[in-house]
């Protein structure tokens, strides 16, 4: 009997809770829009996004460089890749993936050739991302 009684109050409860609607107004100043609408175009007009490439090797001999670039562009001929020379190491970044997760299984397979491969956060167009 007390299970009826409990079950009784708490669906009133509920029903009187529904029916009493609350609307909330937000009044935003006018330089918070601007600020929020300059940020949203930004956004869009920005060509670039953090993301996630594999470092297949960092060293300061650009021999040993272009040899380990000369090497992946063997193994995998339409995977993109790029160099840069932050003094006084050279870096060779390869692939471009949103999340870290989805770049693990070509990192283990990378691992066997290269076995100083990690992955890296960077700044990748977002056109080589959708590709």
């Amino acid at each position: 009997m007390k299970w009826k009684y409990l079950i009784l109050i708490c669906l009133s409860a509920l029903l009187s809770g529904n029916a009493i609607s609350q609307t909330i107004n937000i009044n935003e100043e006018p330089k918070v829009s601007q600020m929020m609408t300059k940020f949203v175009e930004e956004g869009r007009l920005s060509s670039a996004q953090k993301a996630w490439r594999i470092q297949i090797i960092t060293t300061d001999d650009r021999r040993k460089m272009e040899a380990a670039r000369a090497k992946f562009t063997r193994m995998y001929p339409d995977e993109h890749i790029e160099w840069e020379h932050v003094m006084p190491y050279y870096k060779v970044k390869v692939g471009s993936w949103e999340d870290k997760r989805s770049l693990q299984v070509f990192l283990l397979e990378l691992k066997s050739a290269f076995p100083s491969s990690i992955p890296v956060m960077d700044n990748i167009d977002k056109r080589d991302l959708v590709n």
